[in-house]
């Protein structure tokens, strides 16, 4: 008899991301992490995404799409699922062979990856990573307008017959989620996160298979840390680092330093904010005390996190999970937040809530930190006794195990 796939053989997964693998940003790095350990136990991924901005080193495990002028998602250029780019992916499909499909966004190529699948017989496995409806209405300067044009798009391509559960949210969000479930229904099994969102996305109408797998942080980037800093500086060191974008606050942030004296703030990234926010640092008084790094790699964003006293973590209400969370675990750096959903990624003890999301009650919060340090060596040391528990290797069997019940649901074992 021959072993079921992920036990006595390797896999052939294809994935799709609307994103490359070579750009920062949360679902990038996942996948990164996704791809080095699933490789490290001999399977093999390739990944089919757009165009990287910058040259980058050869890669046959990378298969780059065509884009289509004047489209963007987030500031980066769309692979529609076109008959150009279906000719591409065919002829790697028949030249590699796959076993199954795990697209990992819900745009051009998330949906070029469905499509793929289905023209092949293959199951897919879809990872819900976004809360496009967050995204939308604190972005776009025409909300409701954007997300009923993302609906449209989409719907064009994948279509859902079923209506959506009425919930108490505006319009624009009821737009911006219908693409979500509608790449969601139409996969085979549905990978999330955490449980908070899995919950949002039952609760709007999602009923295929739903599998509750951490993010993780690559095993290597972990081990290679450096060891803390043994001196305290004078003030609170705060980090704050992530994408320029409203939803993740980094005005908010700053904001909060320049009414908590006692802080520096060190922030990481880049984005669409990143004119506003160089304004809001240009001013007497947060000169001195904020520094502006600009995008840096993962490895770079761990060791800034390890010179770090507290990570500033001022989004609510917006995020699936949040790569940083996992990152500040792994590093040790306790975590500033005022969103319930982040004590299911941060273990409790390592963090510390503000009583509210507005900058003064995340300013006051602050202050108490700053003027009772033992907080944070208490908090640093929950940390260090669950630092483990976000690698990435932790989390791979768990989805060969998704990929496995996904291949054998579709009938194609050996």
């Amino acid at each position: 008899m021959s072993e079921p796939p992920g036990e006595g053989r390797s896999l052939r997964v294809a994935m799709f991301a609307d994103f490359h693998p070579a750009t920062l940003g949360g679902i990038q790095t996942s996948m990164r992490a996704q791809r080095a350990a699933l490789e490290r136990r001999g399977h093999r991924v390739t990944v089919f995404t757009i165009p990287p901005p910058e040259p980058t080193p050869p890669d046959s495990g990378i298969v780059v799409l065509t884009t289509t002028g004047g489209m963007s998602v987030n500031g980066y250029p769309v692979a529609l699922p076109t008959r150009r780019n279906a000719r591409l992916i065919d002829t790697v499909f028949a030249e590699r062979g796959f076993d199954v499909v795990h697209a990992q966004t819900t745009y051009g190529a998330g949906i070029a990856g469905l499509r793929a699948a289905r023209r092949h017989g293959l199951p897919v496995v879809q990872s819900m990573h976004s809360r496009d409806d967050s995204f939308i209405e604190r972005n776009s300067p025409f909300p409701y307008l954007a997300a009923l044009t993302m609906r449209v798009l989409h719907g064009g391509f994948v279509g859902l017959r079923k209506e959506l559960p009425r919930l108490p949210e505006s319009r624009t969000a009821r737009h911006a989620w219908r693409p979500l479930v509608a790449q969601a229904q139409a996969a085979d099994h549905v990978v999330v996160p955490t449980r908070h969102f899995a919950q949002r996305l039952a609760a709007h109408g999602v009923d295929r298979p739903l599998h509750v797998v951490s993010n993780g942080v690559d095993d290597d980037l972990v081990r290679a840390l450096p060891e803390r800093p043994r001196d305290r500086g004078p003030r609170l060191r705060v980090l704050w680092c992530g994408r320029f974008s409203a939803e993740k606050r980094p005005l908010d942030a700053v904001e909060a330093v320049r009414l908590a004296e006692g802080c520096t703030l060190d922030i990481y990234g880049a984005g669409a904010l990143e004119t506003r926010l160089r304004s809001a640092v240009d001013r007497p008084g947060l000169r001195e005390r904020v520094r502006l790094h600009g995008e840096v790699s993962q490895a770079e964003c761990l060791t800034a996190m390890r010179a770090n006293d507290v990570l500033l973590f001022p989004s609510a209400g917006c995020d699936t999970q949040g790569m940083v969370l996992l990152e500040a675990v792994a590093a040790g750096i306790p975590v500033l937040h005022c969103d319930p959903d982040v004590t299911e990624t941060v273990p409790e003890g390592g963090e510390f809530r503000a009583r509210d999301a507005s900058t003064d009650a995340l300013a006051e919060a602050l202050r108490l930190l700053a003027q009772h340090r033992d907080r944070l060596d208490a908090m640093r040391e929950v940390l260090a006794r669950h630092a483990d528990r976000t690698l990435q290797s932790r989390f791979t069997e768990r989805l060969v195990a998704v990929y496995t019940e996904a291949i054998a649901a579709s009938g194609r074992l050996p």
